[in-house]
């Protein structure tokens, strides 16, 4: 990992935390979400499956910031208490790191209380900044800024939720147990990308189709503590000739990271919103020994390298 790193991944975490707990007021809200997140140095160890410690206080920071608005339209669907709440949202967002620009459309719709079907698109574009590279193209040996506003990030994505609240069967304060699942099917693009690239500071990005998943089991609380639990996350490409068709055959590139978070979710009014997650993370492991991002898309993978990756913290305002 660079030594600096400062990128836009926590969106992935929040897709678990937000359903749970957002709401539109009067079917239009408006909310801003400041996402960092702080990661430790952990050594890269060469073998098959095993635990990497921690070797250092600092690897790595994240940050950026994103502008949120939803509109609701009713749609229900029938008298029954089921569909008589079905609703379609339609979203606007904005997104704005120190190394690139994003803005996105999306809708999700809800049939059920329990199921959300939702697609979106986006688009951005990055720079570099003191030396942090939003956007870059490997050419074999080094990555290579791109022009902003020249290339373009690209990214689409249709998933569908699962969500399910014991409340509902049981009312009160303190039945609150939750369950939320999504699958997320998505495809990202760099434009003018022959080779691997490089988006948000992150390496060993590929053009194609992958998939996210996510599982959330928490406990919901009428405190300002208002929800504790634990994310589960699966994250990579559906196909390893996304990396093979340019000659990384060894790098396994349908390997798929898995993350373990421990999550904390805190209430302030009706405003403001905190959500705290403790990551653990996995990685591919090598037979050689782990120099650099530059040179692991020709060595050949040899197992699943587990260590604790990051201290993720959002803050959310709804105006």
């Amino acid at each position: 990992m660079k030594p600096v790193k400062i990128t836009t991944s926590i969106a992935a975490l929040l897709i678990a935390a937000v359903p749970l707990a957002a709401e539109v007021s009067e079917n239009f809200g408006l909310s801003l979400t400041t996402d960092t997140a702080y990661y430790p140095s952990s050594e890269h160890i060469t073998g098959e499956t095993h635990f990497s410690r921690i070797d250092g206080p600092y690897s790595g920071l994240e940050g950026r910031i994103t502008l949120n608005a939803d509109y609701r339209i009713p749609t229900p669907l029938g008298e029954n208490w089921l569909l008589k709440d079905a609703n379609l949202v339609l979203t606007g967002s904005f997104e704005l790191s120190p190394v690139s620009v994003k803005p996105g459309i999306s809708a999700a719709f809800t049939p059920l209380p329990f199921l959300v079907f939702s697609a979106g698109a986006q688009a951005g574009t990055g720079w570099n900044l003191a030396g942090l590279q939003g956007m870059a193209l490997f050419d074999g040996s080094e990555y290579n800024d791109l022009t902003p506003f020249g290339n373009w990030f690209l990214k689409a994505y249709a998933q569908g939720t699962f969500q399910f609240d014991t409340g509902a069967i049981w009312p009160g304060d303190w039945t609150h147990f939750q369950i939320l699942y999504t699958y997320q099917a998505y495809y990202e693009h760099l434009t003018g990308a022959d080779d691997v690239w490089e988006w948000q500071c992150s390496k060993l990005k590929a053009n194609g189709l992958s998939n996210y998943q996510c599982l959330v089991l928490a406990y919901q609380m009428p405190l300002v503590l208002s929800r504790a639990g634990i994310l589960f996350e699966l994250d990579g490409h559906y196909s390893a000739d996304d990396f093979s068709r340019y000659g990384y055959s060894g790098y396994n590139g349908s390997f798929k990271e898995i993350s373990i978070s421990p999550m904390a979710q805190f209430s302030i009014g009706e405003n403001h919103s905190i959500t705290v997650l403790f990551g653990f993370g996995s990685r591919r492991a090598f037979e050689t020994q782990y120099t650099d991002d530059e040179s692991a898309v020709y060595q050949t993978y040899s197992g699943r390298e587990w260590y604790f990756k990051r201290i993720a913290l959002s803050y959310t305002y709804k105006f």
